[in-house]
């Protein structure tokens, strides 16, 4: 008799814990849905006066291989989410003038976001107002439960890049360096492109390590 009540004892246990483990499961996988804000490293248009032809993320070879889409392919694969939903948009006409107006980008303004990620300021000249703009466009786009993710600048500015810093630390936000990037010239399509400003650009390498820095910060976060 006690051998029969130990059996049914394991067998319940067993059972409780494939049930907890699926309840896990479960409670871990989710929806995710983004907004990445960038340039004209996130996607630019075909510009043939400077050598560039394509209309994605400036210097990949190809669409596939802009930070973007290494991004999103790297959460979809990565099983940990029901369902990704990544939206960008190229917003440097704000980098160049704060007085903007965002809310012309309705595709954008109208919805939610669980993670907003901003990937730009390489434009930026107006620097003396760029701590109080930022600040104002992120809060544009995001909500109480958004998760923000800022990384460092492309293109080294010690100014900028502790302006990112700061509202990162501040807010707490998920701040990603970017001067290991900085330091390996492979991360560049130097020598690619005729034109110096397209050249400057990530290069396939560099697309490849920005979208791989993005999920790392992603799934730590959220």
């Amino acid at each position: 008799m006690n051998s029969i009540k130990k059996t049914l004892l394991i067998l319940l246990s067993l059972i409780i814990f494939s049930c907890s483990k699926d309840e896990e499961e479960i409670v871990i996988k989710k929806d995710i849905k983004v907004l990445i804000v960038g340039n004209s490293i996130l996607r630019h248009g075909p510009a043939s006066y400077i050598g560039w032809y394509g209309d994605w993320g400036m210097a990949a070879t190809s669409p596939d291989k802009d930070f973007l889409h290494v991004y999103n392919k790297l959460l979809q694969l990565s099983r940990k989410y029901n369902y990704v939903d990544v939206n960008s948009k190229n917003i440097a006409v704000w980098e160049n003038n704060f007085s903007y107006n965002l809310n012309e980008f309705v595709d954008i303004t109208s919805e939610t976001y669980d993670i907003l990620i901003v990937r730009l300021g390489e434009n930026v000249s107006n620097t003396t107002e760029y701590y109080t703009a930022l600040n104002n466009m992120i809060n544009l786009f995001k909500t109480q439960n958004t998760k923000v993710i800022i990384t460092g600048i492309v293109w080294e500015n010690e100014l900028k890049e502790n302006i990112h810093k700061q509202i990162a630390l501040e807010n707490g936000y998920k701040y990603i360096p970017f001067q290991d990037f900085r330091n390996n010239s492979n991360n560049y399509a130097w020598g690619l492109f005729v034109n110096s400003g397209v050249a400057a650009h990530p290069s396939d390498l560099g697309m490849q390590n920005i979208g791989q820095l993005l999920y790392n910060a992603t799934i730590e976060i959220y």
